[in-house]
């Protein structure tokens, strides 16, 4: 994630803690059973494709709620995952 080193102003480099939380969901994503993985290159890209425009148009507590949305519904479909896999091993 070298993107991050480049960043020179403060409003950018804020945002790196939640481009880090994009980056670690796409990955939890990833990872989830009978999905394709992405490579580490391709999700920083994701990363930085689905932050970098909105700086332009959208307030760091908007962008800290669509984060936090996401790492919502991505800790239920997780449990969810967790938990058919549970139910798997008991029969």
């Amino acid at each position: 994630m070298n993107f991050i080193r480049k960043w020179q102003h403060n409003p950018e480099r804020d945002q790196e803690q939640l481009l880090v939380r994009l980056w670690t969901m796409n990955s939890m994503n990833a990872d989830a059973d009978g999905q394709l993985t992405r490579p580490t290159s391709k999700l920083a890209f994701d990363a930085t494709a689905e932050l970098k425009p909105s700086f332009k148009y959208l307030t760091g507590s908007e962008i800290e709620k669509t984060v936090t949305e996401a790492a919502y519904n991505n800790q239920i479909a997780h449990n969810f995952r967790k938990h058919m896999k549970d139910g798997r091993r008991d029969e």
